[in-house]
């Protein structure tokens, strides 16, 4: 019987352009077909409900880092935990947890960046459960607290206002919700376990620092103060039975020093990098399968500089711990050097904010690299074997049909010829209020008005940026692929020429239904790749 329910997170969102990305992916019978799931519809004779009953019953654990992290800093001071990593398939898990009494329910917001999405998650419990407290902490209420603090002085425009506090807590005090308390901290964990030990030995709490809650009928803050850091440090052989092929987050630090104009992360926490030595610690604690260790670096930026890039690369070659590791760097610290390293460590893939091809985009944005530095880093990745997914933002202030066919022709410059593939993904421009381009003296230079995903300026509206994304898919050249949700570059029995082939197969299958013309022959080929990994199975 659990002290506390650990509710992490919720299936997968894919937002920000949804649509417009679904438009360039191939989808069989509603099914994107992602190379996992192309396996098992060929296998299944192209059955789709056979092949989507045999990608699940392989696919590899929901891993995400918010949920095992509490679990872990919560028993180790005594509690006993139980953990739903993903709330809507996890609805009967949740309800048997419940029937235990357990002292209270958290929800980690990491996952959930809507007030509507938490709110109907504590309204679950709330209904099945009355009386047992329900508390949210993470990124989703810190934010809430920074637009709270915007509100304050004044730096919010009348115009957005609105959606700004619907869409967050403690903006209007007297708003409802079926939470009880918030755990409001940029880190929280500590607060979360005094809040925790208080109430399971029913006492009170409503003086602890960095806490909000309801008190007649209106939320009230108490003292905001900073909480000490803590490296992060999980023995993942308390989460895992055995061995997994799944990749396992690591986190190797904390924040992004760069403070380009359209992120809303840029500040919310201090910058904080993890010693190589917990991080090697934390990897050895992953049980391998088949001698290889998955990992996938959870940072908003793993190597701010190319420093930082040498010594984490070289403590994973040090330690020769087998790795296979994704992770999001920036493209400008890649060399020769650095990339030579990575391959060594183990880096299969990499995520680039690459954001535009435009230069002018660019300074814009506040982006801190330039398009030749983009070209440098994308060519030494490839000749190293380490495949990319860059993504890119369009409809940022100051983007004309011309700054995005800069892009398209930086995106068909990427090679294609050497033992790696390359990604795409588009996010359409949203004003995110924390963003320095959604800051009142912005919004007039760029005669910004809107907010979230409505919006126009002094170039396009985002109804001009939309329909200019659905027309890039076929701009591009078919050797890269447009991402798939969950889908990594590898699949066991195939290599890398078999997966270029692929997404070139997949890519004109996809023009070709779109133009409505003749498929048979492309379908073939494509089973024909996948057949002849089978014997690899």
């Amino acid at each position: 019987m659990p002290d506390v329910v650990i509710i992490a997170g919720d299936t997968e969102q894919d937002f920000l352009g949804q649509q417009l990305r679904e438009g360039m992916r191939l989808v069989i019978d509603g099914v994107p077909a992602s190379l996992a799931f192309l396996r098992e519809y060929f296998r299944a004779g192209r059955d789709t409900q056979k092949a989507l009953a045999a990608q699940e019953k392989n696919a590899l654990p929901f891993v995400s880092l918010n949920g095992p992290y509490l679990r872990q800093y919560l028993e180790n001071r005594g509690f006993s935990v139980g953990l739903v990593p993903l709330f809507s398939p996890g609805k009967a898990e949740v309800l048997e947890l419940l029937d235990s009494r357990p002292d209270a329910v958290v929800i980690s917001t990491t996952f959930l960046p809507i007030a509507a999405q938490i709110d109907a998650v504590a309204g679950f419990v709330k209904k099945h459960a009355p009386g047992i407290p329900v508390i949210a902490g993470g990124i989703q209420v810190w934010k809430s607290y920074r637009h709270k603090l915007l509100l304050d002085r004044g730096a919010l425009t009348e115009d957005i206002r609105g959606a700004v506090c619907e869409h967050n807590y403690l903006m209007d005090p007297a708003r409802p919700s079926p939470l009880d308390v918030l755990v409001v901290s940029e880190s929280g964990e500590a607060t979360l376990a005094s809040l925790l030990e208080r109430i399971r030995d029913h006492k009170p709490f409503r003086d602890l620092d960095n806490i909000a809650f309801s008190e007649d009928g209106r939320w009230k803050i108490n003292r905001i103060v900073p909480e000490p850091f803590a490296e992060l440090g999980i023995d993942w052989s308390r989460h895992f039975a055995g061995p997994t092929n799944a990749y396992v987050p690591v986190q190797a630090g904390l924040g992004c020093g760069f403070k380009c104009d359209f992120c809303d992360f840029s500040g919310l926490r201090p910058v904080k990098a993890r010693s190589t030595k917990s991080i090697v610690r934390e990897i050895e604690t992953i049980p391998p399968c088949n001698g290889v260790r998955h990992v996938y670096f959870t940072d908003d930026n793993l190597f701010p500089t190319r420093k930082r890039a040498r010594e984490i690369c070289g403590a994973l070659i040090e330690a020769g711990l087998n790795l296979k590791w994704r992770g999001l760097i920036r493209v400008s610290v890649v060399d020769d050097l650095v990339a030579g390293l990575m391959a060594e460590s183990g880096a299969l893939e990499v995520f680039l904010g690459i954001e535009s091809g435009d230069p002018g985009q660019l300074l814009r944005m506040r982006k801190r690299i330039t398009v030749n530095d983009i070209r440098s880093g994308i060519r030494h990745l490839a000749e190293h074997g380490i495949s990319t997914k860059s993504s890119f933002i369009v409809g940022f202030p100051g983007e004309t049909e011309q700054s995005l066919q800069n892009t398209v022709d930086l995106l068909n410059a990427y090679p294609t010829d050497g033992p790696a593939v390359h990604r795409y993904m588009f996010f359409l421009f949203g004003v995110l209020p924390l963003s320095a381009v959604a800051m009142p003296e912005s919004r007039a230079r760029y005669r910004l008005s809107g907010y979230g995903w409505e919006w126009s300026h002094s170039t396009m509206d985002v109804r001009t940026a939309a329909g200019l994304t659905a027309t890039l898919h076929g701009r591009i050249k078919p050797e890269l692929s447009p991402t798939y949700v969950l889908e990594s570059p590898e699949l066991h029995g195939l290599d890398i020429e078999d997966i270029k082939k692929i997404y070139v197969l997949r890519n004109k299958l996809v023009r070709a239904e779109q133009a409505e013309l003749p498929t048979a022959r492309l379908w073939s080929e494509l089973e024909q790749v996948f057949s002849a990994s089978y014997r690899h199975l």
